[in-house]
């Protein structure tokens, strides 16, 4: 009899959880731009750079991928291009430089649908890589030593899709991210007035950028 009881619990668990699954992928165009007013590094020595994000907006395109799984909670990958720009300046000099980044987010999300609508929400990690920081070509020492220490970072990602299903398996998604990059910067000890030559590593926010989009997403069950 426990044995039966035992096979029927696991047979409801199974199905419960196979109607419960959900993967889609999808994927969208967006417009957005950095809301931070600037972000300075201390990567030369003692010189420092800061850099600056145009208030052009940028614009890209993106991919991503949904699975969830038990009540709507899962993850949800992307892969989203980014074309922008910014300004490198300090007091002597000031230079305006094309950007291409790719950001990679990896968010735990959960999806609620109601008929053909569904919401979902999530936050996670960040990985961001600035593509255009190999072409140094015209830029001055001070601009190109920071776009090739800033190449890569890490920081943190959160959003929300909207959804309506004009098919069984095929939605049009309405999309919000913030993305956020963190890097390291040197903050020098200084004793009344005094520089004393040593710094200290601590972490600041470096970007801080807002995105909308619109695109198609494809249920596959």
């Amino acid at each position: 009899m426990k044995k039966l009881i035992a096979l029927a619990v696991m047979a409801v668990t199974m199905v419960s959880a196979a109607s419960a699954l959900d993967f889609e992928l999808g994927g969208r165009f967006f417009l957005g731009k950095d809301i931070a007013n600037d972000a300075s590094f201390q990567n030369m020595g003692t010189q420092t750079a800061d850099l600056n994000l145009t208030s052009d907006l940028s614009y890209g395109f993106g991919a991503y991928a949904n699975f969830a799984l038990l009540a709507g909670m899962g993850v949800q990958a992307e892969a989203n291009l980014v074309k922008g720009s910014y300004a490198v300046s300090d007091a002597a000099e000031s230079e305006t430089q094309s950007t291409l980044i790719l950001d990679v987010p990896a968010m735990l999300w959960w999806n609620i649908k109601i008929w053909r609508l569904g919401v979902g929400a999530g936050v996670g990690p960040n990985f961001s890589f600035d593509l255009s920081s190999g072409d140094t070509k015209g830029m001055s020492n001070q601009a190109a030593e920071l776009a090739k220490n800033n190449a890569f970072k890490i920081g943190l990602s959160a959003g929300a899709d909207a959804k309506v299903y004009v098919t069984k398996h095929v939605g049009i998604v309405g999309s919000g991210r913030f993305v956020m990059d963190l890097s390291k910067k040197e903050v020098p000890v200084v004793v009344s007035g005094y520089d004393t030559g040593v710094t200290y590593p601590t972490v600041q926010i470096a970007r801080r950028s807002l995105y909308g989009g619109l695109g198609v997403e494809w249920k596959l069950f």
